[in-house]
């Protein structure tokens, strides 16, 4: 049994809210690009601009739509609900209607917008499906991916990637233009719809950590438990180095050490040499194979070696050459203090005298010059990733005095070239980068969209656009990454300017993005930025650390399983670059394949349940 009274309030808040959507209509030009889909941004600021939660109960309790499912047409909802409550109520309303509107945009028109606008960035065909959603896959490509004729990005396209991101952050416009044309050669074979596109990230702004002082301390070679490998060279130009792991190839490659060419010409298999370290430990190294350019062996013990050390063949003694300086270790403990200031000059530890007496603080550089002028006693800093946290002391001149308040129990090391947040500062710089500016004009002839990192406003939208005009290419789609809270703040206006441009989307980047409004708060934004964006019927790209585990170790974390069904949600899922990508694709597809035979964005399809 219907409630009539309970229609009636109904019906009531629903006219109000109806006659609240409908009085924006004249602000919004009939003849602009996306005219419908910023007519429906602006019912959308409207919708949410007050609390609509004890409407939202009634419509439950009716049984009715939930507003919660009609961002991408609002205004058409609220008329169908009007009709329907006023339907139910027509024996005892006497000729109070409210005045009929009707919708610039029905539901099967945001439909056919989401899906075309999708189709712009990441292709597909054209389909006007009710009952599912499509996510395509973006990867991002590793420095060395077009090496051996791009086999790892011809394997990657043949698995059903949709899109490759390419970073200019790293690299150069060689290395770019190389991964560009293995994807164009793929892409020949493939009809327009299906061809594979090309993104370009800007590095943008980022605040990062400079430069660390080296300095002369112990390399270690070899193990206590196992036989390593090591390489000796004679090259002068070569270093003496520790086993290292390549970020780029995943692989660990073997310690090297330089040897004179009097000793290095008289080595044969078998030959062994013995190592006497700066600890007066020794060491033996047996010669396994000879190649053209270095000497493989296998070393059967862990040694420090520095300018001290001895190398020793059938005991005629030797020297170990061009030992590698080592980064200083800056390592951080709860409490501790550290000063930031100027990138000019090398980070380096804390000094103690002989007695453990703190002589002078740790220093880190910072990338943004004067720094020190935006930030305020009190304020929060993150460093990697939010690795660790700071609190403003201190502010003389140019320089930042912190106290260490987030770090690991036995200390957290900082590195080079990390990021730095500032989430309680208001640092306002532009989002285009002269070097930016220069790398776009590398990629122009190759990229289909760009990306434009730690966007922040509608003018570094604008900025963009003028710079794309200029030289000609409207037709490249631009991508506002949002990883600031001063972004998530003007994102009505950053839809609104992306409105005016033929194609474009919206990238959530988690990472910078969880430190700034806080990682306890980032499942909130991440839903509210998706629920805006639906609004505006401007794709979303779902990235950071996306089954990151998988794509490192080959095997998920239960909490990235369901993050990436989550990611669902949004067109797009962008994977970095790791060493298990083609496996992590594969569970990816199946998590999205599952994921969109239950629901289209927040909206459950209640197929046929097959569980039970």
């Amino acid at each position: 049994m219907l409630d009539k009274q309970l229609l009636q309030t109904t019906l009531d808040e629903i006219n109000h809210l109806k006659s609240q959507i409908f009085s924006v209509n004249t602000a919004v030009d009939i003849n602009h690009l996306h005219y419908k889909s910023l007519l429906n941004l602006q019912h959308y600021k409207v919708l949410r601009s007050e609390d609509r939660k004890g409407l939202q109960e009634k419509l439950f309790s009716l049984a009715l739509s939930s507003l919660g499912r009609s961002f991408a047409h609002i205004a058409w909802s609220i008329e169908t609900l009007s009709e329907q409550i006023e339907s139910s109520l027509s024996a005892h309303i006497e000729n109070n209607s409210p005045e009929k509107f009707s919708p610039e945009l029905t539901i099967n028109d945001a439909l056919a917008l989401n899906i075309s606008n999708a189709k712009l960035l990441f292709g597909g065909k054209a389909t006007t499906q009710l009952s599912r959603q499509k996510t395509a896959i973006m990867v991002t490509l590793p420095s060395n991916a077009a090496e051996n004729n791009g086999v790892l990005i011809r394997d990657l396209a043949k698995v059903g990637v949709n899109a490759f991101r390419i970073n200019t952050a790293h690299d150069d416009a060689s290395t770019w233009r190389a991964m560009a044309k293995i994807i164009q050669e793929i892409n020949l074979s493939y009809d327009d719809d299906s061809k594979i596109k090309i993104f370009v990230d800007l590095a943008g702004p980022k605040i990062r950590t400079g430069k660390i002082r080296r300095v002369n301390t112990p390399i270690v070679i070899g193990s206590n438990k196992v036989l390593k490998s090591v390489h000796i060279t004679q090259s002068k130009d070569m270093d003496t180095h520790a086993e290292y792991f390549n970020d780029i190839t995943r692989e660990k490659l073997p310690a090297q050490i330089v040897l004179n060419k009097r000793i290095y010409k008289k080595l044969e298999v078998d030959s062994v040499l013995k190592i006497v370290d700066t600890n007066s430990k020794k060491a033996f190294i047996t010669i396994t194979e000879i190649y053209d350019d270095f000497i493989k062996g296998s070393i059967d013990k862990k040694v420090y070696l520095d300018d001290s050390a001895k190398i020793y063949r059938k005991r005629k003694p030797g020297k170990i050459l061009n030992i590698q300086k080592q980064v200083e270790l800056i390592r951080l403990k709860k409490e501790d203090l550290l000063i930031i200031g100027e990138e000019d000059e090398e980070g380096y530890a804390a000094l103690y005298d002989e007695n453990r007496n703190l002589i002078e603080h740790a220093y880190i550089g910072c990338s943004f010059q004067g720094i020190a002028e935006h930030v305020d006693i009190g304020e929060k800093i993150f460093i990697d990733d939010g690795k660790i946290g700071l609190e403003v002391m201190k502010i003389e001149g140019r320089l930042i005095t912190c106290r260490v308040t987030l770090a690991k129990e036995n200390g957290t090391l900082i590195k080079e070239e990390k990021g730095i947040n500032f989430p309680d500062s208001h640092i306002v710089t532009e989002a285009l980068t002269q070097n930016d500016k220069e790398n776009l004009l590398n990629v122009l002839d190759f990229i289909d969209h760009i990306s434009l990192s730690f966007c922040q406003s509608a003018q570094d939208v604008k900025d963009l656009k003028n710079l794309l005009r200029e030289h000609g290419r409207e037709d490249i789609g631009i991508v506002t990454k949002i990883e600031t809270k001063r972004a998530v703040s003007n994102m009505p206006e950053i839809l609104e300017e992306l409105l005016d441009w033929q194609k474009s989307a919206v990238m959530i980047a988690r990472g910078d993005l969880a430190i700034e409004v806080g990682f306890e708060n980032l499942a909130y934004v991440q839903e509210s930025l998706l629920d805006i964006c639906d609004a505006a019927h401007i794709p979303v790209i779902w990235a950071t650390q996306v089954l990151e585990n998988q794509m490192k170790n080959n095997l998920p974390s239960r909490a990235e399983i369901t993050d990436a069904a989550m990611s669902g949600r949004a067109e797009c899922v962008m994977l970095n670059k790791g060493a298990f990508a083609i496996n992590t694709i594969n569970v990816l597809k199946h998590i999205l394949h599952d994921m969109h035979s239950i629901s289209k964005k927040s909206r459950q399809l209640l197929s046929k349940e097959t569980l039970w």
